[in-house]
């Protein structure tokens, strides 16, 4: 009796290591395969936001071609940066000789944005050497509204030359800084922008008067 109860329990024993074996095993697996949705999903995610990405850059390349109209095309600037970028305080300016002059403003004193120097302040900078100024508004926490002094400046480039510029001095308050993507859309705007303002120029110059 006593024999036939320990090899009983041996029997138990043993069940109970393999099912505790197979219980590992399932766990394991389990953790792979939750591993592998979280994967998933993560790379779903990276590529919906991609999509989405290339389509405000395709929305905005549409949208700058749509007129030949400078004040129409800057209009259509001042909703892209609302829109796509998440700025509503903002100017944009052409250039005229030495001096850039305000045509479209929103949520700022345009008053005293009306004509500026190229030697004034980052506006100024940013027009005569063409480069972009972005630095402050790609920081966490940045996105507070100062209109008192522009916070991001974006050169309206045809090559080398610059036709105008796109002035940042606050993001809404729902958007704490400029992402990547925000960036390299800007620089579409740059570029694609100053090409559809030379050609509204070009259009509008040749227009018999």
């Amino acid at each position: 009796m006593r024999e036939e109860l320990r090899w009983e329990n041996e029997a138990l024993r043993t069940e109970v290591a393999a099912l505790r074996a197979e219980n590992g095993r399932l766990r394991a697996s389990l953790a792979r395969h939750q591993e592998e949705e979280q994967w998933r999903a993560q790379r779903q995610g990276l590529v919906e936001a991609e999509l989405a990405h290339l389509v405000r850059l395709r929305v905005a390349t549409q949208r700058l071609h749509e007129t030949l109209h400078p004040p129409e095309l800057l209009s259509i600037l001042q909703d892209l940066l609302v829109n796509l970028v998440g700025s509503e305080t903002l100017g944009i300016f052409e250039r005229e000789g030495a001096e850039l002059v305000l045509r479209v403003s929103l949520g700022i004193d345009a008053e005293r944005f009306r004509r500026l120097s190229l030697e004034d302040g980052p506006i100024g900078r940013s027009a005569s050497t063409g480069t972009s100024w972005l630095e402050e508004l790609m920081e966490t926490g940045s996105a507070q509204n100062q209109t008192e002094r522009p916070r991001a400046c974006v050169p309206l480039r045809l090559g080398g030359h610059v036709l105008g510029m796109m002035v940042l001095f606050g993001l809404l308050p729902h958007k704490p800084r400029l992402e990547p993507e925000d960036r390299e859309l800007l620089e579409l705007l740059a570029t694609e922008g100053g090409r559809a303002l030379y050609c509204a120029r070009g259009m509008a110059a040749g227009k018999p008067s």
